[in-house]
């Protein structure tokens, strides 16, 4: 494979285009199937005032696509991606795979690094990609990062735990701390036992010096190719067959095991949750709430709860107990007791904390822990949102998301 560490010139798409298309012929001739380049390499780094050059970006893939054709290579590297979704127009920093034979894949930055007012500009993604390309000799299991990504382990490792053999880094890395990137990119390959490879920008870009220490890392740690300071390629071979080698002599990239957080543990009664969220609070964490009745759980309730995960950095569910569902709803309800239902939702990944309270409403609940993030359905109105006062005042906000899925567990219980 290759990197090519370089200067991109701000927001000239073409001058880096011949730069790109040149390096590209020279990887390919070299014998390299993969070409990693840095992150934004068409643009350099985007402003608020930047996202229209988002609009020339499918014709660019559209030349991509011949080029990665023509010369029998994979390209990867970000560029900024403009999506209609059903919120509104989005831009996204976006890595596009591009390989012979109509190879296309997509991943969206996940951690988007705001003292660089990264999250003014792009909206964050939220699903890692691990995909698989065919090769001449091997088809290797790729991971996507880009930047930022770098410095949480925890998404290198669900890579690999989906059986990814090499992870590809593009960034917009400042010279002022190319030591982290450096280290931060050993660490990866070692802990993870995977190949590891990073191709940043070298040079001032706008007001900013990007530091290159574009490398490859083979999975016991080992520097295979490192980029000199200044523009340039660096190609190595990976033998994947080191990666069975180095696991062989003693394995940690296995996924979590015993220390799996457990249901139980995450059902606390109100004192014990107010003395969890307030140490979180100090570790600089952004707490999401909810609350419901989560009878009979279903698809509904799911992609609900996964969505108010990702406003956050940890989500706190409110049980409505069996006394005050029975207020609500009546007393044939619920159907499946508080220390059920407690349990249930416990069990999912995307909850962090469960909390029951009897009374009518959470507001005594939420008075006390005082959520960054409040969340309702799209149904409500803000105006009627219990606690959502509180919030506001507090300095947080109120979120009102849909259910993707019509579906009840009123209207299941009349099937």
């Amino acid at each position: 494979m290759g990197i090519f560490q370089f200067t991109p010139r701000e927001k000239d798409i073409h001058a880096n285009w011949e730069k790109v298309e040149s390096a590209t012929r020279e990887t390919a001739g070299a014998g390299a199937e993969l070409l990693l380049l840095p992150e934004l390499w068409a643009t350099g780094p985007l402003g608020e005032a930047d996202k229209y050059l988002a609009h020339e970006i499918p014709e660019l893939l559209s030349k991509l696509k011949i080029l990665a054709e023509t010369n029998g290579i994979h390209i990867v590297g970000t560029l900024p991606e403009l999506a209609i979704e059903e919120s509104g127009e989005k831009l996204f920093n976006t890595t596009y795979v591009i390989g012979p034979d109509n190879t296309f894949h997509t991943y969206r930055k996940i951690h988007l690094f705001a003292p660089m007012k990264e999250d003014h500009v792009f909206s964050p993604g939220a699903d890692p990609a691990a995909l698989w390309i065919p090769l001449r000799k091997t088809e290797p299991g790729l991971g996507l990062i880009t930047c930022f990504d770098l410095r949480f382990p925890e998404l290198v490792r669900h890579l690999v735990c989906q059986g990814v053999d090499l992870v590809l880094l593009s960034a917009l890395w400042p010279l002022s701390r190319r030591h982290h990137l450096e280290l931060l990119i050993e660490s990866r390959a070692i802990e993870n036992q995977c190949f590891m490879a990073g191709a940043n920008a070298w040079g001032m870009i706008g007001g900013t010096e990007f530091g290159g220490g574009s490398k490859i890392i083979g999975p016991r740690g080992g520097i295979l190719a490192k980029a000199c300071d200044g523009e340039t390629i660096v190609l190595a071979e990976l033998d994947m067959n080191e990666i069975h080698s180095a696991r062989q002599d003693f394995f940690t990239a296995h996924a979590p095991r015993s220390w799996w957080p457990k249901a139980n543990p995450k059902i606390l009664d109100l004192l014990s949750l107010n003395i969890a969220v307030n140490r979180r609070r100090k570790a600089g964490q952004k707490m999401v709430f909810t609350n419901g009745c989560f009878d009979l759980l279903h698809a509904g309730h799911v992609s609900y709860l996964e969505s108010a995960r990702h406003l956050g950095d940890y989500l706190v569910v409110g049980l409505n107990s069996d006394k005050s569902v029975r207020e609500i709803k009546g007393p044939e309800r619920p159907i499946n007791t508080e220390a059920m239902r407690a349990h249930v939702l416990a069990g999912l990944a995307a909850v962090d904390y469960v909390v029951i309270f009897n009374d009518p409403t959470p507001l005594n609940l939420i008075q006390t822990i005082v959520p960054n993030v409040l969340v309702k359905g799209a149904d409500w109105e803000e105006k009627d949102i219990v606690g959502a006062e509180t919030v506001n005042n507090a300095g947080g906000h109120v979120a009102r998301i849909p259910f993707v899925h019509d579906i009840s567990t009123s209207r299941i219980l009349k099937l």
